[in-house]
């Protein structure tokens, strides 16, 4: 008949460390690892247009970019949304991040407004939207330059 405490017993028998070996300390372990650098949260971007941007018989005056509230699940819908619409060329080898349809869909579904009035944007408020949201893939407009 096993009792609570020979379980206990046995428990921490079987946990232990054999003779020769020492637990690491605490500052060896950190020396095996780099610390990553994770941006703090930003508030969400404001954008008014002026003037309202009307599509599909709505007038948009204001977009809201929440950037930071993306997950995962997000980055990936995006990619399927991208992968349906875009038509690669033969022998095109795509990196939905570097494309602007896919930048489009992921400010889009930030903004929670179509894809297509992102593209119906003017030129001042195009460039500014698809900037963060190519920020949002983690490159840069420096970057895609290079």
């Amino acid at each position: 008949m096993t009792t609570h405490n020979d379980e206990t017993i046995e428990a921490a028998e079987t946990n232990r460390l054999p003779q020769n070996e020492v637990e690491p300390a605490a500052d060896d372990t950190l020396k095996d690892y780099r610390e990553m650098h994770v941006d703090a949260p930003q508030p969400p971007w404001h954008l008014t247009l002026d003037p309202p941007v009307e599509y599909d018989g709505q007038k948009y005056d204001k977009l809201i970019f929440d950037f930071d509230a993306l997950i995962g699940k997000d980055f990936q819908r995006a990619e399927r949304t991208f992968t349906k619409l875009y038509k690669a060329e033969k022998n095109e080898t795509v990196l939905p991040e570097m494309k602007h349809l896919y930048q489009c869909i992921l400010a889009a579904q930030v903004a929670n407004v179509p894809v297509g009035l992102i593209m119906k944007l003017p030129r001042r408020h195009y460039v500014a939207v698809r900037t963060e949201a190519l920020k949002a893939c983690g490159s840069s407009p420096e970057e895609e330059k290079a």
